[in-house]
């Protein structure tokens, strides 16, 4: 049975409209297909991810809506995912379309 683990989203500002996640744990494998993709309802919003091959440095990737500009742009961040802890996107900062992605554990 795969190991399963808790990954937030959180972000209370009304400038980036998230649409999708996309976690890869091995991008140097070919053809590079993540483990993990979901649509994204809400922007705060929590994930069980399954089946990654990694668990360290893995690149995590957000697909947002940019009201400011009225574009879609995509954002990478390394995670790290353990058993015990929730892995948190957090975002505080948005300057222009450029979010400031904080990767917290808890």
């Amino acid at each position: 049975m795969p190991s399963v683990f808790n990954m937030e989203l959180r972000y209370n500002g009304d400038r980036l409209e998230f649409s999708r996640v996309s976690v890869l744990s091995n991008p140097a494998s070919s053809p590079a297909i993540p483990d993990y993709s979901l649509d994204i309802s809400s922007n705060n919003e929590s994930f069980e991810v399954y089946g990654l091959k990694n668990t360290e440095d893995v690149y995590v990737t957000l697909t947002f809506f940019c009201t400011a500009d009225g574009e879609f742009y995509t954002k990478e961040v390394k995670a790290d995912f353990f058993d015990d802890k929730i892995t948190v996107l957090l975002i505080e900062k948005v300057i222009g379309c450029e979010p400031t992605i904080e990767v917290i554990y808890e």
